[in-house]
């Protein structure tokens, strides 16, 4: 192993070979410059003061030293934000003051004209379509006033440029039908909760078996079918049930799932709320680009492999639901119908699809809910703007094809991987049935399937021209993805994540067999030296992607290129499933005792409503800024804590009222 790292090492440093030129960045103007908005909002009582949110694009000309060093460094698209995108504040009342002292012929020449030739721009602007009058009322002051500050402060450069929105003094939230439906709602869902947990409170109270303990009353269910149906929304019960341990053999030998759920949840956390960072407007971008140019940036990148744990899980959870409900069938009938078959097949979506829609179809309408806030000058741009493509394409996530329709104005952008794994979903369970209708080919139709699925990302990698790996670069994620290739065809699109998702499939099948076979992995020395050496060869893997993507200068061979693309994700998800098969056959030592403490049992189920609800929680946090934020280690922990924190407790309400009621009806309909 030791060679291996310093093998590692030597090819980091190698690869590691761009220096940024500090003083050409600071011939630069900032990305951001956004005037006081409070101030411009309350200073002048009684009367109107409009704030606008101007985008800008720097105009080429070669003669300026401040284009130079812009061309210069955004050519470095992967690591480097685009410095030719500006993001303007303006306070209109305080642009009439700097242009009152200009003549016409000193005005006209601020005006290089408006932005239109920007397709993200454009996908801004058309979800603030209300705003259409504003850009046409203050386009020539913004661009003037824009471009007069550009020229004072010695860049001579020209910026073309659009109004995004403007806020008026006093504008007041009205509250629409949206809005009412889920006030609606929500008061429903008081109303049950508060009527199940008196039920339950009144009946436990009059319960005459006096040695029945506490825990065992929210454990017994009434024996009237209507007291059931109302105490699927008692909070004290869904606590209980929230905190309860798995039942069964499977369901202790795989808890360290739990683990491993909250762990990646983590990372998405982490990730995307520097995505959102991103998106907002940061005064040092000079640091987040210099970090990606280093091994930690590359780490950085290699993180999107943690979506792959998901989909293991995924696969593997479905397989052994699979797996116990053909059983129970089997021991009834020898031989099974068509009709048996679709009636399963229909049972396991319709169920899947209610106990993952309903929360997520609450977090939807909460997601374009108007209300009244402190607001801010990139506001509207960050949150409003998901508001405004929840309230447009709500539906899409609904029947779960936002991964691929409507992809630029996305809804819960996270929303994604629910799409793909429905998708995988739906295509693995008629596998299975096909596995269980023709055993005696099973095998044979497993190892096709995954061999299509494992040389399909190498086909369409190269037949499409996509880069090797997905790189969420800086500005990318300050525009949402939006309009990014290689986001929506090639990182979120089923067809090259289905080959993860089915080796959690075949880990379950694998682990099926072990069990019943009574097969002791722990006992068998050979398989513990690999599943330990699996943790080093892990982080290993990750690093493999630093040559590719800190090779600035040549293009990598689009053959080897589409190999190590149908490679990184494959092989991780393979080698993870090695691994959780592993630790359901108790290989682990201390790396299993520590996945299996009881705190991960309450976390790890809390993990579904805290992706669904994370980036809600992020954007408000930080939507609300009102100057350039400085980018840094503590700053940026600070806001990852935080929206953890956030997530896990709303995700916790929405358990107790939402998600665990829904699972117990589910349960009641079976």
């Amino acid at each position: 192993m030791l060679p291996q790292i310093v093998s590692l090492a030597a090819i980091l440093t190698a690869a590691q070979c761009f220096q940024l030129n500090m003083t050409q960045f600071y011939e630069m103007p900032q990305l951001y410059d956004l005037d006081d908005y409070d101030r411009c909002m309350q200073e002048l009582d009684g009367e109107t003061s409009s704030y606008c949110f101007v985008r800008a694009q720097v105009q080429p000309d070669e003669s300026v030293a401040a284009w130079r060093a812009i061309a210069e460094i955004s050519r470095y698209d992967r690591h480097h934000f685009d410095h030719r995108q500006l993001y303007f504040g303006l306070c209109l009342r305080e642009c009439e003051a700097s242009l009152a002292g200009l003549d016409d012929a000193e005005l006209e020449s601020l005006l290089p004209g408006v932005l239109t030739e920007n397709e993200k721009v454009n996908v801004y602007l058309g979800l603030f379509s209300m705003e259409s009058q504003n850009r046409e009322q203050h386009q020539r002051l913004t661009s003037a006033c824009l471009n007069w500050r550009l020229k004072r402060r010695g860049f001579s450069l020209r910026a073309k440029s659009v109004v995004e929105y403007c806020d008026e003094a006093g504008r007041v939230v009205q509250d629409d039908a949206w809005n009412l439906t889920f006030y609606g709602l929500l008061c429903g869902l008081m109303v049950l909760a508060s009527l199940g947990s008196l039920v339950d409170l009144l009946l436990k109270r009059r319960r005459h078996d006096k040695m029945l303990k506490e825990r065992d009353h929210y454990k017994t269910p009434p024996k009237s079918l209507a007291q059931q149906l109302l105490l699927t929304f008692s909070v004290a019960r869904n606590w209980y049930r929230l905190n309860q341990e798995p039942n069964g053999k499977i369901g202790r030998e795989l808890r360290f799932l739990d683990c491993f759920k909250f762990f990646s949840m983590f990372m998405v956390i982490f990730a995307h709320t520097n995505w959102v960072i991103y998106e907002s407007a940061i005064s040092n971008p000079q640091d987040p680009e210099r970090l990606l140019h280093t091994a930690a940036g590359t780490l950085l990148v290699s993180g999107s492999l943690i979506t792959v744990t998901f989909f293991v899980i995924s696969g593997l959870l479905l397989t052994i639901n699979w797996l116990a409900v053909a059983r129970t069938v089997q021991s009834k009938a020898e031989s099974w119908t068509f009709l048996q078959y679709a009636v399963l097949f229909v049972k396991f979506n319709v169920f899947r699809y209610i106990r993952l829609t309903v929360p997520y179809a609450f977090v939807l309408l909460l997601s374009g809910v108007y209300f009244d806030t402190a607001g801010g000058p990139l506001w509207r741009h960050i949150y409003e703007r998901e508001q405004l493509a929840c309230r447009r394409n709500w539906w899409t996530n609904l029947l779960y094809i936002n991964n691929f329709v409507q992809t630029d104005e996305r809804c819960l952008l996270q929303g994604w991987y629910l799409a793909a794994d429905t998708q995988s979903f739906v295509l693995s369970l008629v596998l299975l049935m096909l596995g269980h209708r023709f055993a005696k080919w099973s095998k044979q139709l497993y190892a096709v399937i995954l061999a299509i699925f494992m040389a399909l990302p190498v086909l369409l990698t190269y037949a499409m021209d996509y880069y090797p790996i997905f790189v969420p670069t800086p500005q990318t994620q300050k525009d949402s993805f939006i309009g990014d290739r290689q986001f929506t065809e090639f990182y979120t699109s089923s067809l090259m994540n289905f080959g993860c998702y089915f080796c959690g499939v075949l880990a379950a099948l694998v682990y099926d067999q072990l069990a019943l076979k009574q097969y002791k992995l722990r006992e068998l020395r050979s398989f513990q030296l690999l599943w330990f050496a699996l943790i080093p060869v892990g982080i290993l893997w990750l690093f493999t992607a630093h040559p590719i993507f800190q090779h600035y200068y040549v293009a990598p061979s689009p053959i080897w290129g589409a190999i190590y693309a149908g490679l990184q994700r494959n092989l991780w998800a393979f080698g993870l499933s090695i691994f959780i098969v592993g630790m359901a056959g108790k290989v682990g030592w201390i790396f299993r005792k520590f996945a299996c403490l009881p705190i991960f049992r309450i976390l790890g189920r809390l993990t579904y409503g805290a992706f669904i609800v994370h980036l809600l929680v992020a954007r408000i946090v930080l939507a609300t800024v009102r100057e350039p934020i400085y980018f840094g280690t503590g700053m940026m922990f600070a806001f990852i804590f935080f929206t953890m924190t956030v997530s896990y407790l709303c995700s916790f309400l929405l358990a107790i009222f939402l998600e665990l009621p829904v699972s117990s009806l589910l349960k009641l309909m079976r």
